[in-house]
């Protein structure tokens, strides 16, 4: 028996029914992060406060999108 299998090709973009990405940052010396928010300038905000408070002066930023997977249509 023979099967001819479609191939399709997939493009990943941002889902245009979900929110702007959520952000929060991480202080790089000790455990503490800030609340998730959509603007980055929450999470900067967050770090100058830590910053005052700690001395510490290494962060990480983390930022995550929902994305849609979606068939391109036409021939290869």
């Amino acid at each position: 028996m023979t099967k001819a299998l479609r191939h399709l090709l997939w493009r990943i973009k941002p889902d245009p029914a979900r929110q702007a990405p959520i952000r929060y940052v991480q202080c790089r010396n000790c455990e503490e992060k800030s609340p998730t928010a959509a603007a980055q300038a929450e999470g900067d905000l967050w770090a100058m406060n830590h910053a005052g408070r700690t001395g510490h002066r290494g962060y990480r930023e983390f930022a995550a999108s929902d994305l849609i997977a979606t068939p391109v249509r036409g021939p290869r």
